[in-house]
Order: structure tokens, then C-alpha cells, then sequence
């Protein structure tokens, strides 16, 4: 075997594992979001849009929700460290068929660290966790992170003053 086939054979290896890491990540994340769904009691519960036929689920997957450096959406979805960038899209509203609807965009990221699965809230344009948030070992633990985040969002009073910098985008 000559020295490139040597080292072709390293890279097979290394692009079969880091395929395989890519993979084991969108599977947490997909995880966690059937995870939350469940502990907002949400999980299969849908809307129908209202000039469109189809329906969207109250609580929803979004892969590359982050515009690139030029503006246009990133495809690659994983940061040069390896996290990958997903973000869960809650829908609030007074009822089923009642528009307008409220979205909330809550960015997170996870990685693979020692072979385990972390996850925490995400900052798109630091490309770090948020503000005041680290990485946590379990989705149950990420989830509190999510629902804290809800909390206190939602518990600001329009009439008192809004807060100078929000942390969740509404879409």
C-alpha cells in the first residue's frame, strides 16, 4: 500500500466517523424536540395555516434557521467545532382556528462530548451558548433551560414596559 492509499484510507475512516457523529446529533435533536413536545403536552397537535392547505405542528423542528454571512440561509448547519445549529419553533394562540398566531424561534445547539450527547440555548450570531446558559449533559435539564427561557418571556407585561433586548425572536 503506497502513502496514499494510506492516507486515503484515514480519511475514509474520518469522514465515516464524522458522518456518523452528524447523524447521532440530529437524532438528539430530534429527541429533544419530541421530548419538549411531550412536556408541554403538545406532542401531535397541529394548526391549519390559513391560506394554505397543510398543517404545522404547535411545536416544530427547524434545521438551519440562521442566515450565513451573505444573508442567504447556511445549508451546513454545523459550526466549525462540530455543534450542530437547530432551533424549535413554538406556536401560541387563542385557540386552533384563531389567527393571528404567535411564534416563538428558540435556537439551541448540541455536540457530541465523549462519545454523550450536550445540549444547550444557542447563540446564532456568537456561535456560543446564550447569555447566561451552558452546556447540559441530559434533554431533561436543556428542556428546564427552554421552559425558564418561556417563563420569563411571557411573563413580561406589555403595559409595564418592554425589555430593552428580547431573547426570543417571534416570527
Amino acid at each position: 500500500m503506497n502513502r496514499y492509499e494510506q492516507l486515503a484510507e484515514r480519511w475514509r475512516l474520518q469522514d465515516t466517523r464524522a458522518v456518523a457523529v452528524q447523524e447521532a446529533l440530529r437524532s438528539h435533536s430530534y429527541l429533544l424536540l419530541t421530548e419538549l413536545a411531550a412536556e408541554l403536552g403538545m406532542e401531535g397537535k397541529t394548526w391549519k395555516e390559513q391560506n394554505h392547505p397543510f398543517h404545522r405542528k404547535y411545536v416544530e423542528y427547524r434545521l438551519s434557521p440562521f442566515a450565513g454571512s451573505e444573508g442567504e440561509t447556511r445549508t451546513d448547519r454545523y459550526t466549525a467545532d462540530g455543534e450542530l445549529e437547530f432551533a424549535i419553533v413554538l406556536t401560541f394562540d387563542h385557540g386552533e382556528d384563531h389567527f393571528p398566531k404567535t411564534r416563538f424561534l428558540v435556537p439551541l445547539a448540541t455536540r457530541m462530548y465523549k462519545q454523550h450527547p450536550q445540549f444547550c440555548l444557542w447563540d446564532p450570531h456568537r456561535k456560543a451558548p446564550s447569555e447566561g446558559f451552558v452546556w447540559v449533559a441530559t434533554k431533561p435539564a436543556v428542556i428546564q433551560d427552554v421552559l425558564s427561557l418561556l417563563d420569563a418571556e411571557l411573563t413580561i407585561d406589555p403595559f409595564e414596559g418592554l425589555p430593552a433586548t428580547s431573547r426570543l425572536v417571534r416570527l
